[in-house]
């Protein structure tokens, strides 16, 4: 639905949208230009004028760069454009989502200043098991949004100290956990199957629900520093399948390079092989060749 259908004023919505890479523009990959070099920033460029045209708006609340298959050489340019398009006040805030390490964060945030307002990620990645890269949020000023807020923290959620903390206050368990969330300065993300669900969320958003204590912040940090342990396993995990993909990449690319050496071998022993029979031709030739000169010179 386009921002002309509703009737709800466009300063109380916060619209946002994203640059995404190639993979996900494939069923929309015609109009858009290949992603390498100098072409990134002009196919960023164009998806923000589309995101504009779609969506029937002068301006976006967020507009993020979605980070994973963009090389580094390309994101300082999609930064500064970011920086352009603030300041033609055509989008509020920018930042990047999916970023893998606090390394490149951290790098890309001191190279282009200003240009990474808001950071999406999920709350639990194996890539950031520490959650580092929540904790240089803090401490740079960028927003932290989380998405798979809910639903990657099952655990948590059904943890006994989590639900005691909510039959104490008469919340649900997942209110307690998004107002960790909230009081820990990450914005979750949120979908919700129903009704209910939805607006239970809003009552974190609307600061209906009251802070939770320090013992009981305390308590969940305890539930996160677990998770950890476990993000560091899935990473763990992921690595390895990753190192056997890439072993069974070069496994085949070994193989198809023995095929063609094999190939060229066989190629090169024909080719001996036929120069051996044609010398022998030649050979047998020049043999007779002499045979009947000497027999004409008897006659």
């Amino acid at each position: 639905m386009s921002l002309s259908q509703t009737t709800i004023p466009r300063e109380d919505l916060f619209v946002q949208s994203k640059f995404v890479s190639q993979p996900h523009h494939t069923p929309f990959n015609p109009p858009y230009p290949p992603y390498e070099g100098q072409n990134a920033e002009e196919a960023c460029h164009l998806s923000f004028l589309r995101s504009l045209e779609n969506l029937k708006t002068m301006y976006l609340d967020a507009f993020l760069v979605n980070a994973p298959e963009i090389t580094g050489d390309s994101m300082a340019a999609l930064l500064n454009l970011l920086l352009r398009l603030k300041a033609e006040k055509r989008v509020r805030y920018t930042g990047l989502c999916n970023i893998a390490s606090v390394d490149t964060l951290s790098y890309l945030h001191e190279a282009v200043p200003g240009a990474i307002q808001i950071v999406q990620n999920p709350l639990h990645s194996p890539w950031d098991p520490e959650y580092k890269i929540p904790r240089y949020c803090r401490e740079n000023g960028i927003q932290y949004n989380t998405f798979y807020t809910l639903t990657g923290s099952d655990r948590i959620v059904r943890n006994p100290t989590t639900e005691s903390i909510a039959e104490e206050r008469n919340i649900t368990a997942q209110q307690v956990f998004l107002q960790y969330c909230v009081q820990s300065q990450i914005t979750p993300l949120v979908g919700a199957r129903s009704q209910k669900n939805l607006l239970s969320s809003l009552a974190i958003a609307n600061g209906e629900v009251d802070p939770l204590p320090n013992e009981d912040m305390k308590a969940l940090s305890r539930l996160m520093a677990e998770q950890s342990v476990i993000n560091r396993y899935r990473g763990a995990i992921l690595l390895e399948r990753q190192m056997k993909q890439l072993k069974k990449e070069k496994g085949r690319e070994k193989m198809r390079s023995d095929q063609a050496r094999f190939l060229q071998d066989a190629l090169a022993e024909r080719e001996r092989g036929e120069q051996e029979v044609v010398q022998k031709a030649k050979e047998r030739a020049k043999k007779l060749a002499d045979q009947l000169r000497e027999e004409n010179v008897s006659v």
